[in-house]
């Protein structure tokens, strides 16, 4: 299927059997009880409760719930376990109350878009960014997420003024990975990222569209178009780290950007300056010692990013020739694979 097939039969007859499909094939909604996520958010009030404390929490089996009744419980020593427990103790009945307030809106609003909202522990919280150092306690998806299970994935970033071969070349490798049943993980800013999603969905594969903002807004707004089309296609999912109602910043681009490379096992940085922000999936593909590739530098400034990616050593310093033959996609991709 490619996008222009999508945005020509997307009339009312086609719109009622894609819902028809979506109600025979896809999961049901899944999202977590009022309370339970209402807990969530009044412990992510307590200053140094990150993700990888709640990880810690989860696999000690101790309940966010109870926690909050009983910080005692906690599953940390020292210094670090005290400053938590007197962070939960401090916490006042305004800002319990509120953390559940908040939990109701955005089970209203997942309601409203059909949408699920995953924590640690659900069956469709994606195992791999679980398993990373960002595993955020609290998922918001719209579309199929058996998408992402158990199967490879690579994200294809860079630029969002990625120009010529690069644009092409990223086309091109997206493309051989989507055909392998790889699944394209972006997102969905323009240049590379609009470039790894469309090649994976004209290619008839998967995509992962990784949000800076909540599932109901449209980022960037030159996209609309892409939006429509992604939420009515089978093989896409939407997903981010922010709530409903939340708009993108600055900040949040860059922790969507760690998420991206929670969900990949290798990154492509198609195109970036040294002092672009792809290059921070890089950094944080070096931090998750995921393998990071590159195509080749042309001496430019908008090209210094990937000299520093081909020439380093940790993520493998890889860099394809530019126009590259696609056996070479295929091979990284392989090596990528095998390597899990």
């Amino acid at each position: 299927m490619t996008t222009q097939r999508i945005e020509t039969q997307l009339d009312e007859g086609t719109v009622e059997k894609l819902d028809g499909w979506r109600a025979a094939f896809m999961p049901q909604p899944s999202r977590p009880s009022v309370e339970r996520l209402g807990a969530l958010y009044t412990l992510e009030r307590v200053s140094g409760f990150g993700p990888v404390k709640f990880r810690a929490m989860h696999e000690a089996g101790v309940d966010p719930q109870t926690v909050i009744e009983k910080p005692d419980l906690l599953p940390f020593t020292g210094r670090t376990g005290e400053k938590l427990r007197h962070g939960i103790l401090s916490l006042s009945q305004a800002e319990r109350d509120a953390g559940r307030a908040r939990a109701a809106v955005q089970l209203e609003r997942a309601r409203g878009l059909s949408a699920s909202i995953f924590v640690h522990g659900d069956q469709g919280y994606p195992e791999r960014v679980y398993a990373s150092n960002n595993p955020v306690p609290v998922l918001y998806v719209r579309g199929d997420p058996t998408i992402w299970d158990g199967t490879v994935t690579v994200a294809v970033v860079g630029s969002r003024n990625t120009r010529e071969p690069y644009a092409s070349d990223a086309r091109k490798f997206a493309t051989v990975a989507a055909r392998q049943g790889i699944v394209v993980v972006s997102g969905f800013a323009m240049g590379a990222d609009t470039i790894g999603h469309r090649a994976a969905v004209e290619a008839g594969g998967c995509t992962v569209c990784v949000m800076p903002c909540g599932l109901d807004k449209v980022f960037p707004p030159e996209n609309r178009g892409l939006w429509d089309e992604l939420l009515a296609y089978p093989g896409a999912v939407f997903v981010s780290e922010f709530g409903f109602g939340q708009r993108a910043s600055s900040l949040l681009l860059r922790k969507r950007n760690k998420l991206i490379v929670a969900f990949a096992q290798g990154i492509v940085v198609a195109q970036s300056a040294v002092d672009g922000g792809a290059m921070n999936a890089y950094r944080f593909g070096r931090e998750q010692r995921k393998a990071v590739a590159t195509f080749r530098t042309d001496g430019s400034k908008d090209t210094s990013g990937n000299a520093v990616i081909e020439n380093d050593d940790r993520t493998g310093g890889f860099a394809f020739q530019l126009t590259d033959d696609q056996s070479r996609y295929a091979a990284w991709l392989q090596q990528l694979s095998s390597s899990i």
